[in-house]
């Protein structure tokens, strides 16, 4: 009967006192790379879309300038067609990935 009060009692003081090893976080490398992510993403969110602007604005300026060229009007309307697709794509990459790292939480 001893030992069953004393089995009984040492279960319940481990249920009701863990250990923190289990608890003790992430380690640090876990969080600095979020933190990195986290800043690259938000950098990247700002670069892209001014790069893709920069881009389109250069090639709409270096068409009007060559107005009479049909060939090369042709080139600057498809380099800003490219300069807008890959700029869309550059954002819902990194938007996926913000997404992701949001999942995980600070």
């Amino acid at each position: 009967m001893k030992r069953i009060g004393l089995f009984i009692f040492v279960c319940a003081l481990l249920i009701t006192c863990p250990t923190n090893a289990f608890a003790a976080g992430e380690p640090g490398i876990v969080t600095g790379t979020k933190n990195l992510l986290e800043a690259a993403t938000t950098w990247l969110l700002i670069l892209i879309p001014a790069g893709c602007a920069t881009m389109i604005g250069w090639h709409a300026f270096v068409k009007q300038m060559n107005e009479g060229d049909p060939a090369q009007a042709a080139i600057h309307n498809r380099a800003m067609k490219n300069a807008l697709i890959a700029g869309a794509i550059g954002v819902s990459a990194v938007g996926i990935v913000k997404a992701f790292l949001g999942f995980y939480g600070s």
